[in-house]
């Protein structure tokens, strides 16, 4: 795959081109799989790696992996789910269909991602070192911010896709509700495979581990609500 044809494909699905859209999608062109799954790969590694420079090159390629590793799991997991949803819902847009609409939205995140990652490791650096005073606030806004960038990114490259989901749903209004059902499923799956996967950056106390010992104990939203009560919100 040449670099200059991954650039281009980059470019036009944020740009939301039709014509792109509409041959990966309705046409399932060969090279649209794998230009989605490189792009996942490259801007959700490159977002990882930023998140986790700050507490060294180890857990920068811990998290490097790991990101993408979830966009990958939550296909998995909510593959079937999401073309029963399409077919139950009214829109007729099967399991093969959802799967690229889906893969091609994450391409776009991963885009948006990676341009993001300048800006994210900027702000790293003007955070509170792991162990000085301010190291439980500065790790409840590192968890805010992150949470609040990767699902943003997520809900823009969803939101890029609406049009054309309704365009191959078979009414309007069945394609609007399959859309809200796959993004709202995308985005509590994400969640918590995010939390099983942890850590993304390391707590105050505690070691740089690839995986914790206890992946299943608890939920990404406890952690949020916890991050929310030592900023003081709550």
């Amino acid at each position: 795959m040449h670099l200059a044809h991954l650039f281009q494909s980059a470019g036009a699905l944020c740009r939301g081109e039709k014509q792109l859209l509409t041959s990966w999608i309705r046409e399932a062109r060969r090279d649209s799989i794998p230009v989605c799954i490189l792009l996942i790969t490259l801007g959700c590694g490159l977002y990882g790696w930023v998140i986790g420079f700050r507490q060294g090159w180890e857990m920068s390629c811990y998290v490097a992996i790991k990101l993408p590793a979830i966009i990958f799991l939550t296909l998995c997991v909510n593959g079937l789910l999401n073309g029963l949803l399409g077919l139950v819902l009214g829109s007729e847009i099967g399991l093969r269909q959802s799967l690229r609409f889906l893969l091609t939205g994450y391409a776009i995140m991963s885009v948006i991602l990676g341009v993001l990652s300048p800006v994210i490791l900027f702000l790293n650096f003007n955070m509170p070192e792991p162990n000085a005073d301010g190291a439980l606030v500065g790790h409840a806004t590192t968890l805010l911010l992150h949470t609040a960038v990767i699902a943003l990114a997520g809900i823009l490259a969803h939101v890029r896709l609406l049009s054309y989901v309704r365009g191959f749903a078979a009414t309007r209004r069945a394609g609007t509700h399959t859309f809200l059902a796959w993004l709202l499923g995308n985005l509590f799956v994400g969640a918590q495979v995010s939390w099983n996967l942890r850590p993304f950056f390391v707590s105050p106390g505690l070691d740089i581990e690839f995986l914790r010992p206890d992946p299943f104990n608890g939920n990404f939203y406890e952690a949020a609500l916890r991050a929310l009560q030592n900023l003081s919100f709550f």
